[in-house]
């Protein structure tokens, strides 16, 4: 009968074996120049005795992370911010969050992470590429941007590149992203089985177009299944405008409103709509503004962690430039129940 493989003996184990510490152990293991040779001679056959094995991969690994951690040019990540200042993505709390969270993980893995006004005024792609270069930035992340995004041009084959968010549809970046599609599944099961039934959605049109659809598609499958009675028509506005909402929620109905911004809320009041008396509101995005919701936590500091990770691979991978196939790690957002939502039952009040 075969004998399970013995597993590799632990530092301390053979530090305890060779009379030193677990630090000097694991220098000696890597061939240190600063443990004295009789010093390694030691550790290694306590660690022969012991049973230890080297791991080539996982070595090469390791040496490679900390050559990139410590001491070269590559231990900082370039984060591209943009906007119309040089701190204005500080004020979206969503961005921000995104920022901190790549930031922290970063530092656990031993790099430095400082942000890049992408929009300076004058800073062209190719003085933004000369100056990553001067520095000895290799990797780069590319944060999210307001509005409608201008797709960055760097020269990409001296980087290792990602993007934090919904991918450029021009730019094959890899890039870790919120799963919308999966979010909005996730709505519509909670508000099915609350009662809600006549589901509204309003976005701007640079909303949707950015997501690709991705909330509105789910949206729209789902009400295909449902009676002609219970469908609304969503509503993409490309000005965000008070009067079209209003106009919408006259002809349409909802018995809630799934949207970005809770705004939304005292234009319903206005209308003599409670929330969630009269009608519910999710939303979508619950981290970008300051209240209690019930909706969507996109998660973006782990948004921001996977991108991080993401690009510490093609660091260590010593992979550059764009890819043909870039990958899309998506994280998919937690459900957060919220005072704007409620049971309710067969009757609402009319909105007309």
């Amino acid at each position: 009968m075969a004998t399970e493989p013995k597993a590799n003996p632990t530092l301390a184990t053979i530090a305890a074996g060779a009379n030193c510490s677990t630090a000097t152990v694991s220098r000696a293991l890597r061939g240190s120049h600063l443990i004295p040779a009789k010093t390694t001679a030691r550790i290694q056959r306590a660690a022969k005795a012991a049973g230890y094995r080297c791991n080539p991969l996982v070595s090469e690994l390791m040496r490679r992370v900390r050559g990139i951690g410590r001491g070269t040019p590559h231990g900082t990540l370039a984060y591209l911010v943009f906007g119309p200042s040089r701190t204005a993505w500080r004020k979206h709390l969503t961005f921000l969050a995104f920022f901190q969270g790549a930031r922290t993980r970063a530092h656990e893995l031993g790099f430095q992470l400082e942000d890049f006004w992408a929009d300076a005024p004058g800073l062209t792609p190719a003085r933004l590429t000369q100056i990553l270069r001067a520095r000895g930035i290799i990797g780069v992340i590319v944060g999210p941007t307001p509005g409608l995004p201008v797709t960055p041009r760097l020269a990409w084959a001296h980087f290792s590149a990602v993007k934090i968010g919904v991918p450029f549809s021009d730019l094959p970046l890899p890039c870790a992203v919120s799963n919308h599609y999966r979010s909005m599944l996730r709505v519509i099961e909670q508000l099915s089985a609350l009662g809600y039934r006549r589901l509204g959605l309003v976005l701007q049109e640079h909303q949707n177009l950015k997501t690709e659809g991705m909330w509105l598609a789910p949206l729209v499958l789902h009400q295909k299944q449902q009676r002609l009675a219970d469908r609304i028509a969503p509503l993409i506005m490309r000005e965000w405008e008070e009067a079209a909402f209003e106009k919408w929620v006259r002809t349409q109905r909802p018995d809630v409103v799934i949207g970005l911004r809770c705004e939304l809320i005292p234009w319903l009041g206005r209308l003599g709509l409670r929330v969630p008396g009269d009608i519910g509101f999710v939303h979508l995005d619950r981290c970008t503004e300051v209240g209690d919701f019930a909706g969507l936590d996109q998660r973006p500091a782990e948004i921001a962690a996977a991108a991080v990770d993401l690009v510490a691979h093609l660091l260590v991978a010593d992979e550059r430039d764009l890819p043909t196939r870039p990958k899309q790690l998506l994280i998919d957002s937690v459900w957060c129940h919220g005072p704007t939502l409620r049971s309710v039952g067969r009757s609402v009040k009319s909105h007309g």
